[in-house]
C-alpha cells in the first residue's frame, strides 16, 4: 500500500468549523490561512502569541485553559499545534475516536491530512502539496501554477455559461467535450468561436448554447 498518496477535497470555508490546540508559531500560521479564507476558528491555548491575537477581525474564537474532550466535539478539522507529545498523543487518540479529520502540526505524517498551498482566481482554485514536507516549495509551485493558470481564469467562466445551455441539448456530451479543449480556447481567443462552433453543430444547437447573457 502506498501510503504517501493524497486525496484532495475542497471544502465551502463558510460552512467549516476547524479547532485549533495550541497558541503560538505553528497554530498562528495555520489559523491564518483558515480565517482569511472565511472559515469559523477557535483557538485554545494557555497563552496567544500576538500574532494569533492580530487575528481577531476575522470570524476566530479565543478560549485560554487546558486542552478538553469536548472542544473538539463540534469540529469538522482539528489542529494540533502543541510540543507536548504525551498531550499530542491524548489529542490524537480523542480525534480517532470521535472521527474528526485532524492535522499535526508537528509531525504531519501523523495527521490525517496536510494544508497545502492553494491559490483562488476568480473562477478557479488549485493547491499544491509535497509529499516530503517542504512548504516553500509549495508556495513556489503554487506561484508559478497561478501565473500559468490566469490566461484560463475568463475562459473558464465563459465555457461554463455555455455548458449550462448545452445541458438541456440531447448532444450534451459532445458539446461540452468540444468546448473544453485548448483548440475551442484558441478560437475563443480570436472572437471566432462561435463560428468554429456552428461548423460542427447545426444552427438551432448554436443558437440555444450562445443565447447567453
Amino acid at each position: 500500500m502506498d501510503n504517501d498518496k493524497y486525496v484532495a477535497l475542497n471544502f465551502f470555508s463558510h460552512k467549516l468549523k476547524v479547532k485549533i490546540i495550541g497558541g503560538g508559531k505553528g497554530a498562528f500560521i495555520k489559523a491564518k490561512t483558515f480565517c482569511t479564507n472565511g472559515c469559523a476558528v477557535e483557538i485554545l491555548s494557555k497563552n496567544f502569541s500576538e500574532d494569533i491575537l492580530n487575528l481577531k477581525n476575522y470570524n476566530i474564537r479565543y478560549i485560554k485553559g487546558e486542552y478538553y474532550k469536548n472542544f473538539i466535539i463540534d469540529a469538522h478539522i482539528v489542529l494540533i499545534a502543541i510540543d507536548d507529545k504525551k498531550l499530542r498523543e491524548s489529542i490524537v487518540g480523542d480525534c480517532e475516536n470521535l472521527n474528526k479529520i485532524f492535522i499535526d502540526c508537528t509531525e504531519f505524517k501523523n495527521g490525517m491530512a496536510v494544508i497545502p498551498s492553494q491559490r483562488n482566481l476568480k473562477n478557479l482554485s488549485f493547491s499544491v502539496s509535497t509529499k516530503v514536507g517542504v512548504p516553500k516549495i509549495s508556495k513556489l509551485l503554487g506561484d508559478k501554477m497561478e501565473n500559468s493558470l490566469k490566461e484560463y481564469d475568463k475562459f473558464t467562466f465563459y465555457v461554463s455559461r455555455l455548458r449550462e445551455n448545452a445541458k438541456k441539448e440531447k448532444l450534451k456530451k459532445e458539446i461540452v467535450d468540444f468546448i473544453c479543449t485548448e483548440d475551442f480556447k484558441f478560437f475563443y481567443e480570436k472572437g471566432k468561436d462561435r463560428k468554429v462552433f456552428s461548423m460542427f453543430f447545426d444552427e438551432c444547437i448554436t443558437q440555444n448554447i450562445y443565447d447567453i447573457k
